[in-house]
């Protein structure tokens, strides 16, 4: 899981825009967590494994700037079948919520 959390932090930096800070502000906000800094350094490490929750959001945020680093471009069509395939969902369309792992 060491890997997902380093493409995780890379992800938000060069596909969002967002200082670490701000990456774990949105998990946290995102999840309901308190995940602070020498936590996620701890994940880095591989001293501790992220929750499921935290890798599923991980995992969610990583996958589009992961397939573009790939130079794969994906229709909205084949998005959303990646993401059903992943992630349960409630609703459609702009309604439409992502239940987190």
């Amino acid at each position: 899981m060491r890997r997902l959390v380093e493409s995780w932090i890379e992800a938000e930096k060069y596909y969002y825009d967002n200082t670490q800070a701000q990456a774990i502000a949105h998990l946290n906000k995102r999840l309901k967590l308190r995940i602070s800094h020498s936590r996620l350094s701890e994940w880095r490490r591989g001293k501790y494994c992220p929750s499921a929750k935290a890798l599923s959001e991980m995992l969610w945020r990583t996958l589009p700037w992961t397939l573009g680093k790939a130079g794969l471009k994906v229709t909205d069509v084949q998005q959303n079948q990646i993401d059903i395939s992943l992630w349960r969902f409630k609703g459609e369309g702009d309604q439409r919520t992502r239940y987190i792992l």
